[in-house]
């Protein structure tokens, strides 16, 4: 029986992940009992849907396989009082040396920092931070393990909490502690946030930019996944789907994932089933993508990126102004704040591209839909 195995949620581990293997090699050695210290800090930077938070994942995978524990969290407000109130006296209770007492009540249910049941007194809300790594690191020591703790959007964390982070790890790196620390965050952000003074201690990090994936490893994610389902698709629609899929991660399970669905039950998948899984894969990166990064934009930032959707190709910066009918100068402050967005980049001198596919064509239809409601209204 075929079935799909495409995965279109942001965040959820690929059935076949392509064009990250340099990279989860170098996972795999720092955790591989060779212990290359380069990799205990890593911070992993791109845009949207570029497979930030799944190759975090498969930081913390490596490191499991390796018998490694590993701390998982968000970067919203109060993360190290959940490291420290919630996270660690867990693993301190099941891996310290000395016996552990039970939980103070009979509450298991979710709470802000977790379960409702409270610690008893071996490990006190006001223990820090620092000891607790301390003392769970040295009960790994001896069966040369560690702790890994991973952190996704990390450009939104508290900045005095991040510097706290950086200081408990400068500390275990002076200590010779086997404490790893990944991050991953936007890259514009990202670079804003290194040139932070509260931050220092990411400058130091290996840094890894995650760029879109070569056509070819498009191609083999999307034939092997089917595959594996028990369905062939044709070889020409492969391609239509390869292309479509433009190097974008998330593209490539969404385009998968409705071709599938829109596919007959029997026999090769065809090109008309790509093209119903394209348009269906178009529609939900709009929902999911194009709209969220959108939603926040000024009026003269939407102005300025609808005056780049008139290009199919890298838009010149002194165009972009006569469209708008403003100075260079005043484009350029959007042009600016639309890079630090990770909206668009820079596509060499005096140029300028979306790093999203089919914003463009997003701005366009949403353009017109816009003036078809402006029209129905001044004729009503």
């Amino acid at each position: 029986m075929s079935s799909n195995l495409f995965r279109p949620s942001f965040g959820t581990y690929p059935h076949v992940l392509v064009g990250r293997d340099a990279l989860l090699d170098e996972f795999e050695d720092t955790f591989d009992g060779l212990l290359d210290l380069t990799g205990l800090t890593v911070l992993l930077s791109g845009q949207r849907g570029m497979g930030k938070t799944v190759l975090l994942d498969a930081y913390a995978r490596a490191a499991r396989s390796a018998g490694w524990l590993v701390i998982s969290d968000a970067s919203s407000d109060g993360l190290l009082d959940r490291l420290s109130r919630d996270h660690l006296p867990r693993l301190l209770q099941v891996h310290a040396e000395q016996p552990r007492t039970k939980l103070t009540s009979g509450s298991v249910s979710p709470g802000p920092v977790g379960a409702g049941g409270g610690w008893d007194e071996r490990y006190p809300a006001e223990s820090t931070l620092r000891s607790q790594i301390a003392e769970l690191t040295d009960a790994l020591r001896p069966s040369g393990r560690g702790l890994v703790i991973t952190v996704d959007e990390i450009q939104s964390a508290a900045l005095e909490e991040l510097h706290k982070l950086g200081e408990i790890l400068q500390y275990a790196r002076r200590e010779d502690r086997m404490l790893a620390f990944a991050g991953a965050g936007l890259s514009t952000p990202i670079e804003e946030l290194l040139d932070h003074p509260g931050a220092t201690f990411l400058r130091r990090a290996e840094h890894h930019t995650i760029g879109p994936v070569s056509r070819p490893d498009v191609r083999t994610a999307l034939a092997q996944t089917i595959a594996d389902g028990h369905r062939e698709i044709d070889v020409h629609a492969l391609d239509r789907a390869a292309d479509a899929a433009a190097g974008y991660p998330f593209m490539i399970q969404l385009v998968g994932y409705y071709t599938l669905k829109n596919a007959a039950p029997t026999g090769p998948v065809d090109a008309a089933a790509v093209d119903a899984g394209i348009t269906a894969a178009r529609r939900r990166l709009g929902r999911l993508v194009h709209a969220t990064a959108l939603r926040p934009l000024s009026d003269v930032d939407r102005t300025y990126l609808l005056a780049m959707a008139q290009d199919d190709r890298p838009s010149r910066t002194g165009e972009i102004a006569k469209r708008m009918g403003v100075t260079a100068q005043y484009a350029g402050e959007y042009r600016r704040r639309l890079i630090r967005d990770g909206i668009i980049e820079p596509a060499g001198h005096g140029k300028v591209r979306f790093t999203i596919p089919y914003t463009a064509d997003h701005l366009r239809e949403h353009a017109a839909h816009d003036a078809l409601e402006d029209l129905a209204d001044e004729t009503s």
